[in-house]
């Protein structure tokens, strides 16, 4: 009976430690796989960086424009010519988007690595910019198109002109030229005109401070990886 009780636990204890190296093999391979994804979740997040930086100038150059467009319609110094760049300017930027690329953290999601970080700040990070800070600006890209759309309709008899599109470096950034314009008369004292550049001006500013947001969190995320 001794015999086959040692035999039975040589044979359980080999088929233990066999499941137990089997266990150990298959987690490192998920840590490697997990620490393979955020390497390159870094470099897209370097990518994207790139990207909030042209967004981020855009819609300032845009703000610009509506500042001096609000600052004109109460002053009336512009020559038409300096009116129409500017509201070309703000029709064409005032709804550019930024939206991070979220392949490689959903392939985190997916393969469940996000449990494998043990960095819970970096973790949140994660969480509030793919998940809840991408749910905000859904909501704000939407609106603003909407507006944009309002804006153009509304203004279109105030203000006519038609454009060029000139060739950029980047795939965000969009530039125009003026081929002729045309102001109506009814412009200069138009109080419509004046609500909504000042409803532009709001809307831009938000979204340009939900940027920032972004740029804060993308900043903090690249230096966790980097320092991991």
């Amino acid at each position: 009976m001794k015999k086959y009780f040692l035999e039975f636990l040589v044979v359980f204890f080999g088929i233990l430690l066999s499941f137990m190296i089997d266990n150990r093999m298959k987690y490192s391979e998920r840590v490697d796989n997990k620490n393979f994804l955020l390497g390159q979740l870094n470099e897209v997040i370097k990518e994207d960086q790139i990207q909030l930086k042209i967004v981020e100038s855009t819609l300032n150059d845009c703000l610009e424009s509506i500042s001096i467009l609000i600052y004109d319609h109460k002053n009336k110094i512009l020559h038409d010519s300096a009116v129409v760049k500017h509201f070309s300017n703000v029709s064409s930027k005032m709804s550019i988007s930024f939206f991070p690329q979220k392949s490689i953290y959903n392939q985190i999601v997916q393969s469940q690595y996000l449990e494998l970080i043990e960095n819970k700040k970096l973790k949140e990070n994660l969480a509030s910019l793919y998940e809840h800070l991408n749910d905000r600006n859904e909501s704000v890209n939407l609106k603003l198109d909407l507006f944009n759309q309002e804006f153009d309709l509304a203004l279109i008899d105030l203000v006519y002109y038609r454009t060029i599109l000139n060739e950029v470096e980047n795939s965000v950034d969009l530039d125009t030229s003026i081929k002729d314009y045309n102001i109506s008369k009814g412009y200069r004292n138009n109080n419509l005109v004046m609500g909504y550049y000042m409803n532009a001006e709001k809307r831009v500013i938000f979204y340009l401070e939900l940027l920032k947001k972004y740029r804060e969190i993308m900043n903090e995320i690249t230096t966790e990886l980097n320092n991991k």
